[in-house]
Parts: C-alpha cells; sequence; structure tokens
C-alpha cells in the first residue's frame, strides 16, 4: 500500500509507480468522489471532440476536394454585376 501526505495548498503526491501503472501524466484531469471509505480519484475520459471544436470547427474539411465553395463565389458575384 502507498502512502502520501497532504500538502498546505491541498496538493497530493501520487507516488511514482502508481502514476506509471495507470499511465498518467501532467496535465491529467481526475475526477475526486467521496464515497463511504473515503476519496476516491478517477481519472477524467476525454471526449473526441472538446466543446470549443463543435460547431464550425466540426465541419473543417467536410468540403474537401470539391469546387462548391468558389462555384457559389463565382455565382453570387456574377448576380452582384447585374
Amino acid at each position: 500500500m502507498a502512502m502520501t501526505t497532504v500538502s498546505s495548498k491541498g496538493q497530493v503526491l501520487i507516488p511514482r509507480q502508481l502514476w506509471e501503472k495507470h499511465r498518467l501524466t501532467s496535465g491529467t484531469r481526475l475526477e475526486v468522489r467521496e464515497t463511504d471509505e473515503g476519496l476516491v480519484l478517477l481519472p477524467v475520459k476525454r471526449a473526441r471532440h472538446a466543446p470549443a471544436q463543435i460547431g464550425w470547427r466540426s465541419l473543417r474539411g467536410c468540403a474537401k476536394g470539391t469546387t462548391a465553395l468558389s462555384d457559389h463565389l463565382i455565382e453570387h458575384r456574377r448576380k452582384a454585376k447585374r
């Protein structure tokens, strides 16, 4: 059983053998759950797309290989000249 100490800032050092075993790296987000036995740390699984990437960014590359946008712009310019 590994032991650790809580710092004055509330930080906990996870022993090396445990963070290597569970593949934790700097910046890994952990969920803290309170149970009847105490606290449990669980790695937060990353979503496929972060919320900031949902929306326009999710469309990136969807028209790649087509001339639809340039065709639309040419048609729009033609109509604007009339």
